[in-house]
């Protein structure tokens, strides 16, 4: 007998043997593409839950938020010093004023048609943001609010007619009023708005 035969037959077994433990199909982890019935059943979950969340109406959410609105801050734990702080500083006229109409700012840059003025509005958008940041006993809001007051009347002289920058620079000027008198800045009606709304 051939003294090589029995190394080519253990070869061919071997080999058979690997197909038959590794090959596709097989428990081995061959190259099947579905995954564990575990993995498919969560991602089949998931993509229900994704469903149904984009198939919901805009009424649907609204409601579904008012009927489970956040807890208020401080009733799951303790609020910390620098939550504390920071709820104060939002709760400050000045900065409510700021939240409100660092965006009619912007808008009146984008309506005006002098470039020059365009980026003063900007500009006065970030000033605004950067004063809200301070600490209370380091902003001037009368300062502030004059340096307001002088630019509006700037946009105002240039609108030119355009009804919407003059009911910008109107919410403006009304805004920075109730900051002086120390009244809610977010009680005055934005434009196209009416007071009831």
């Amino acid at each position: 007998m051939k003294t090589w035969l029995p190394y080519v037959v253990a070869a061919v077994l071997g080999i058979g043997v690997a197909l038959l433990a590794f090959g596709p199909g097989m428990g081995g982890g061959g190259s099947s593409t579905e995954g564990p019935d575990g993995v498919a059943k969560v991602e089949k979950k998931v993509q229900t839950v994704d469903q149904l969340r984009y198939e919901r109406s805009s009424a649907e959410v609204v409601a579904d938020a008012t009927a489970n609105p956040p807890p208020p801050p401080g009733t799951l734990r303790p609020q910390n010093k620098a939550e504390i702080e920071h709820a104060a500083k939002l709760a400050r006229p000045f900065n409510k004023h700021n939240n409100h109409v660092s965006a009619f700012w912007k808008r009146a840059a984008q309506l005006v048609s002098d470039p020059e003025l365009a980026a003063e509005c900007g500009a006065m958008s970030r000033y605004l943001r950067d004063q809200a940041s301070l600490a209370d006993d380091s902003i001037d809001i009368a300062g502030t609010v004059a340096k307001e007051q002088e630019l509006s009347k700037k946009v105002r002289a240039a609108a030119n007619g355009n009804a919407d920058l003059v009911g910008i620079v109107d919410y403006i000027d009304a805004s920075t009023q109730a900051v002086l008198d120390g009244v809610d800045p977010t009680t005055v009606p934005k434009p196209g708005q009416t007071a009831a709304q």
